[in-house]
Formats: structure tokens, sequence, C-alpha cells
């Protein structure tokens, strides 16, 4: 698929609608019309914390006699949460999805909406068997609550206007994922928010007040013109660094030939082949048990001095014990010993698979820090192709590190927010000043110990994503460019929130992630035309993601 085709859904989804700046300025003169489009954002991005809604007094909900009907659709494993995925275990839903029906009642004064709960298309499938019986539903509200859980797709099977939104940090995977799917299916009922303001979901849902007298195209068009007028410009602030000096493509691949990643558990053949083959990286497995082999192995002294370095340098260490550290402490030197012994620079864990069944003893996530600060690679979720990417532009662009993470999409801020438990603390390299950095549980389990990194703010990014193949056996780089602005310390998700305002298109941010994961690579420097020089070089195509 060229680039072309793959971004051709956001005029396709558009309906028809003029460009960003027409649709921007047009709805400042003509804010409280349907859609309920308030006045523009300001082009200044700054700090905003995700609240909750609030609890909304009953006399504050008007008399909804006449209003057109809505089935607002939680999706959702659990009202009180038993799983380890985000935001996190023992989150209680009921008050939260209570004041969202609320505030939503309250503030769409012209649609009644009528709350149910589904994680799956059998749930959904009953919804629809309900409201087929009452026939006065005439659109669907799904709210994404966890990550995982599709409500979505057997409620557009209704086949009526359906709107798809996310709850903050704690829906945006699946949201990601799920969002693109129907995109690329081109669903022309369909219409879409992510944003961490709660007033961007009450506005983009008045257009369900259309639907009195109107059609399912005015919907989408009231929904898609409030998202895109809603959508800051770019703000222009100039970085604190212009481009950087990158190695050339023939450099770079002569910098990675041979580098060997370990990878704990769950690498296939094929993967490890194509990498070989592309960047003559070597991909070479390892166990759980030869990790414990090498934990047992570390001096308790030795562990107890790296705990004492944590306590002194870290800005805050919350709910984690001293005990937690130590096989924190003795996982770092074990991963480090294991790296030594296979002559390698960069290992990716299945950690999550490893500590969630007992296979492996500690959380290796400050561990991780640890071998990225000193400029080797410790990676999640033994997730390869990110460490490819930190491996190949960690060459490329002299010693930046990079930082995998989850993204979030903020359409309120023009951000990205990439969330994980894991940063390095010298995003700028080895020799740079270390970034403050806090000591956290792991965040959807509670359990262990992760960490929050304080990224340098007003740098500029460059985010890439390698896929090894595409359609037709041709490989594929992701890339999208923004700057950082602030650093999010929700309690909500993974530890890490690194926020970036994104340059460039921000309607392409929606479109690719049920294609190549949520994964993403973010390092702090502009060197987008090396990126395009080093496919170029190796046969990979360019996929803008903005």
């Amino acid at each position: 698929m060229s680039q072309e085709e793959a971004f051709d859904i956001v005029e396709s989804t558009c309906k028809g609608c003029k460009r960003r700046d027409f649709i921007y300025g047009l709805l400042a003169a003509t804010a409280g019309a349907a859609a309920g489009c308030a006045t523009p954002p300001s082009r200044e991005l700054a700090d905003f914390f995700a609240a909750l809604p609030e609890p909304v007094p009953p006399k504050a909900i008007p008399d909804k006699t006449g209003a057109v009907k809505v089935r607002l659709v939680f999706s959702i494993w659990d009202d009180i949460q038993i799983r380890k995925t985000w935001p996190n275990v023992g989150f209680d839903f009921r008050p939260v999805m209570k004041n969202i029906t609320d505030a939503l009642n309250a503030a769409v004064k012209g649609v009644n909406f009528v709350p149910a709960m589904s994680c799956d298309a059998k749930g959904s499938a009953k919804i629809l068997e309900e409201d087929a019986k009452s026939g006065d539903v005439q659109g669907y509200l799904v709210i994404q609550m966890n990550s995982w859980p599709n409500a979505l797709g057997g409620i557009v099977k209704a086949g009526k206007p359906t709107l798809f939104c996310s709850f903050p940090y704690s829906g945006i995977g699946g949201w990601d994922v799920q969002n693109a799917a129907m995109l690329r299916a081109n669903q022309n009922k369909y219409a879409f928010m992510s944003s961490l303001d709660f007033n961007d979901t009450i506005g983009v849902a008045r257009a369900f007040e259309l639907l009195k007298n109107g059609t399912a195209d005015d919907f989408v068009k009231a929904a898609t013109e409030y998202r895109i007028a809603h959508t800051p410009l770019e703000t222009g602030i100039k970085p604190a660094e212009g481009p950087l000096e990158c190695l050339s493509p023939e450099e770079t691949l002569v910098a990675v030939k041979g580098k060997k990643i370990l990878s704990v558990e769950r690498c296939s053949d094929s993967t490890k082949a194509k990498i070989l083959k592309d960047f003559g990286i070597v991909v070479e497995d390892v166990k759980f048990d030869e990790l414990n082999a090498a934990w047992d192995k570390v001096p308790d002294a030795l562990a107890q001095a790296k705990v004492d370095e944590w306590k002194r340098t870290a800005r805050k260490i919350s709910e984690v014990s001293d005990a937690t550290l130590f096989g924190c402490a003795k996982q770092f030197y074990g991963m480090r010993e294991v790296l030594k012994a296979h002559n390698a620079v960069a290992i990716s864990v299945d950690c999550l698979g490893g500590c969630y069944t007992g296979k492996l003893r500690a959380y290796p996530c400050l561990g991780f820090m640890e071998l990225q600060d000193a400029g080797l690679f410790g990676t999640c979720e033994n997730d390869i192709r990110s460490t490819v990417a930190m491996v190949v532009f960690n060459a490329m662009t002299k010693g930046r590190m990079g930082y995998i993470s989850d993204p979030a999409i903020d359409s309120s801020r023009r951000a990205m927010i990439f969330a994980h438990c894991v940063s390095t603390r010298k995003l700028l390299g080895v020799e740079s000043e270390a970034s403050p950095y806090e000591i956290e549980t792991h965040s959807e389990d509670r359990q262990g110990a992760s960490v929050r990194a304080i990224a340098p703010t007003n740098y500029p990014v460059t985010t890439v994503q390698f896929h090894f193949t595409g359609n037709g056996g041709t490989g594929c780089v992701l890339v999208q460019t923004g700057r950082t602005f602030s650093n999010d310390p929700d309690d909500r998700a993974c530890r890490t929130k690194m926020v970036v305002e994104v340059t460039g298109d921000f309607e392409r941010s929606y479109r690719l992630w049920d294609l190549w994961g949520w994964h993403r690579v973010t390092f702090l420097g502009d060197f987008k035309k090396d990126v395009e020089a080093l496919a170029k070089k190796i046969g990979y195509r360019v996929i803008y993601e903005s």
C-alpha cells in the first residue's frame, strides 16, 4: 500500500470538508452552532491534567422528553477492574461511568444518553437486540474504557450514526487500533474524537442533536468539523536545536552490522531472518532460566549499592520497598552479565509475560534504564522491531537514545503522549546530564518497580517504527515529527509520559495503528530526512504519520 493509499481515508472521512485552516476560522465565527463548537483552542500549548468528570446534581439534568435517544456504550472488561491493563488493577469505573453519563445528559440538552456495558461482539449484539425492540435508539456513543475490549465492532453493525471516544489513559490502545480499522473500512456513519479534555467529548456529542431533524451525513459532518476545529494549529515555537548531523545510510549500516540483540522467549525465526538480511543485525534467543541463573550470581553487596544509589538519586520513590528495589538491582546486573556472555548490545524481554507468570523474578524496568544510560539497550515486551529501531537510529544519530512507548492521542493539545513504564534518563546520549526520574510501581498491576523519567522540553523529536515486511513483501518505516513540551504525571496508565506537539498533518496520526501496532520509538532530534535516506538505501517505503 502506498503512502497515498494509506491516507486517502483522511479525505473520505471528512465528507467533503474544506481544508483545516478554513474550518478553523469558520467555526470560530460560528461558535455555538449545532455541533456545539466553542471558541477554538489557543495556539499556546500548556500542561493539562485529564481530570475525571465531576458528579452532576440531578437537578442539572434537564427533562429529556422528545430528545434524540442515543445508547452510550462503555467498552469495558469489568466495572471494577480485575485485569492487569490500563489504567490499573482495582480501578473502580462505576462512579466514572455514572459521572460521564450525567455530565453528557446535563450538557447536551437535546440528547438522552442511555448507558450500557459491553466488552465484545456478543455483548454488543445483546444491546442491539434490546434497542431493536424499543425501536427508538437513533445513534450510538461508544467510549473505550479499557484498551482491548471491542464493543465497537458489534455496535457499528446497527448501521446507525456512531461516535467513538476514549477515556483518557485507559482505553486508548484499543481506541487507536479499532478507530484506525473503522477508518480503513470507510464506515460512512462513523465519527471519532480522542481528547484528554472531556469538554471535547461533550462538544462532539452535540452532533447527535442534528438527528432530530437531520441525517447521518449531517451528524458525521458536524462531528468531523468539531474535531478538526478543536485541534490547535501548530504553535510555531522553534525547538532548542535544529536538524541533527547524522551518519550517512552507508555509515549507519556499517555501524550496526553484526550487532546482536537477545530475545528473551518470543521472537520468530522469520523475523530474525529479515532483520539479519536488511540490517546485518543478529537476533539470538535466551530463556528466562538464563536470566534467573545470572540473577542468582549477583553479589548482594553489589545489588545493595545500586539500591542505595537509586534511593539517593531518585526524585521520589512511591510505594516501592527496599526489597523490591534489591530484586530489580539483581535483575539489572544479571541482564548485564547475560549481555556480556553473548557479546550482545541489546536485550528485549517478555517482561509482562515473565512477571505475570512468575517466570521472571523482578521487573526489569530499572535495569533497562541503567543499560540505556550506559549506551546499551534494554527493551520491554520482547518488542524486537522497536529494539532494532533503537539500535539503528542510535547509530545514525551518533548516540541519541530512543524511548519505546504506547502512544495516546490528545487532539485538545495537538499532542501525542508517549507513555511507558521505563525510559532512559539520557535521551540526548550517554555523555549528557541525566534527567530527573522517579521510581513507582509498575502501573497496570501496581507491583514491582518502574520508572517515571522527565524528558527535556522544547526539543524536536522524530518518532519511528519499522515493519520488516509490508504488502508485497517490502519493508517500511513509519515517521512522525514533533516537539516536546510537557511531561504528564497522571497516575493512570504507564508512568513516563512524554508529551509532544505533532508537526505536520495531525489527522494522519489516527490512521495506521491497526496495521503496524501500538508501539513507537521516539528520539530527541530532527532527523526525518536521514530516515528517508536510509529507507531508500535499503528499499523500504516511508510512511508519514503526520
